[in-house]
């Protein structure tokens, strides 16, 4: 029933008919491709950041706040259905974490989350904005650790940033992964 060139893992990894449609359904509307049974591609990245590999894992790292999912950019190639089907229960069990982007917008941290945001049409975000640019970690190798320590996290203008609906969330404190759904649900 979903099978797209004759490999169906959709129907392998998510026993919910509803959520196999919506996978299936955000695959064709986005030009995702199925490359085997546990890997499919993102055909839209920007792969003039990365040349679509994926960033060391920065977490718990920038400026929390809110923005519009449209504003996002993928820099990151190839994904695991593995890894969707985890942040897809995630969302469903209201535990998703922030995604990290840079200040243009670029995702360094939270591809499979994006795209589970995506299938269930999320329209705002919760973020972490690094004040640096993607291909800073990645041409900085391993001392992008000391890239994110040096980060002035005082000294951001927002009004000059290239993601232009994100808002700050000065103050507030994020605690868990439940806290992702409910400021999200309160800024809708």
């Amino acid at each position: 029933m979903l099978e797209i060139d004759n490999i169906n893992p959709i129907k392998d990894f998510f026993a919910h008919e509803k959520i196999q449609k919506q996978v299936y359904s955000f695959f064709r509307k986005y030009n995702y491709q199925i490359i085997n049974k546990k890997e499919y591609l993102d055909r839209s990245y920007e792969f003039a950041v990365t040349k679509g590999e994926s960033l060391p894992q920065v977490k718990n790292v920038g400026f929390l706040g809110v923005m519009n999912i449209k504003e996002l950019k993928s820099i990151q190639e190839k994904r695991t259905f593995k890894k969707l089907k985890k942040q897809i229960n995630r969302i469903l069990d209201q535990t998703c974490a922030p995604l990290t982007v840079d200040r243009n917008g670029y995702i360094i941290n939270g591809h499979h989350r994006y795209d589970a945001m995506k299938i269930f049409k999320f329209k705002t975000v919760l973020v972490r904005l690094l004040n640096l640019k993607a291909t800073q970690i990645l041409t900085s190798g391993e001392q992008y650790k000391d890239l994110l320590e040096n980060m002035k996290f005082d000294s951001i203008d927002f009004s000059k940033s290239k993601v232009p609906s994100f808002q700050p969330l000065l103050g507030m404190k994020h605690k868990n992964r439940k806290d992702t759904v409910e400021i999200i649900l309160n800024q809708a």
